[in-house]
């Protein structure tokens, strides 16, 4: 387990600090995730994302993301949603509504555990009135490690993970996108109440450069 938190942090910092950059943005995301048990196996999920670049300078995407999942095993649940996506650009906002299907799982290892999802997304981007529509799907695999040895409900917790984007073109997954790693910390308060808050690399293929941004990530997890 140590070598491979090792394995990450050098990964982490390769992708931080030898990179080739054409535009680099330095971006705040804060979201709000609500939760509503409609049962014990299925959940209603409200997303709502503020994301802003020059730290909180300046407005970059409004995100609403409603879902529902439902627990197919101990470890698994599948999940289907719909995002709507307001992004701003130097003459107009550009709108995209997609649908997505996704299938996660989290999986305990000793005291940690190691978890991630695949997600299909089918895309409606309107830009200049016009529409396009494309389909990614998106890998993400992380692990979680209690930073205590004492076994606590609400002590904090380490989360890493990385996600990879890539386009579908002509039914198969083969161009690259844009890929995620975050290190942050993860913590509990109460039954209801959990953040989750940390730093994020994201580099986003632009075709004939790339954009490169270090993010500051916060998500309050909220059960009603």
């Amino acid at each position: 387990m140590k070598n491979y938190f090792y394995l990450c942090t050098a990964l982490f910092l390769i992708l931080s600090f030898k990179v080739e950059a054409q535009e680099r943005q330095d971006n705040a995301w804060k979201a709000i995730f609500t939760d509503y048990s409609l049962s014990s196996s299925s959940t209603l999920r409200l997303e709502t994302h503020v994301r802003t670049r020059q730290f909180m300078a300046e407005n970059d995407q409004y995100l609403i993301r409603p879902s529902i999942s439902y627990k197919v095993g101990k470890y698994s649940a599948v999940a289907a949603g719909y995002t709507f996506l307001s992004t701003n650009t130097p003459v107009h906002r550009t709108l995209e509504n997609n649908l997505w299907q996704q299938f996660n799982f989290s999986i305990p290892v000793k005291r940690s555990s190691y978890f991630g999802w695949i997600r299909l997304e089918q895309r409606w981007q309107t830009k200049n009135d016009v529409e396009n529509y494309s389909a990614r799907i998106r890998f993400r695999t992380g692990f979680q490690f209690p930073l205590t040895q004492i076994e606590q409900s609400f002590a904090p917790r380490l989360v890493v993970f990385n996600e990879v984007f890539l386009k579908i073109n002509n039914g198969f997954p083969y161009e690259f996108n844009q890929n995620w790693t975050f290190f942050g910390l993860q913590n509990t308060f109460g039954d209801h109440l959990r953040l989750l808050t940390g730093f994020q690399r994201i580099t986003v293929d632009k075709g004939a450069s790339f954009l490169h941004k270090n993010v500051w990530s916060s998500i309050l997890f909220y059960r009603l």
